[in-house]
């Protein structure tokens, strides 16, 4: 029983970083990419807040009057 155990523990000691590797690189990618468009949300967001709820973005809206800001608004 001890030397399966062992043979299995060695298999595994050369089979596993290759594996580990890739599964690492794979992780790595979806990780960087899941992080881009999470920034790229709150930058968004951050922008809308700026544009309608601050003082500058209500000046901005008034100032800008009668432009379509909207789809809605074109009727």
């Amino acid at each position: 029983m001890k030397q399966e155990i062992k043979d299995i523990a060695i298999n595994l000691m050369y089979q596993a970083p290759a594996s580990f590797i890739a599964w690492w690189q794979q992780l790595s990618l979806t990780t960087a990419i899941a992080v881009v468009l999470g920034v790229l949300q709150v930058l968004y967001l951050v922008r809308k807040w700026w544009r309608e709820e601050t003082e500058f973005g209500k000046r901005m809206k008034r100032w800008a009057g009668g432009m379509v800001t909207k789809p809605g608004d074109l009727s």
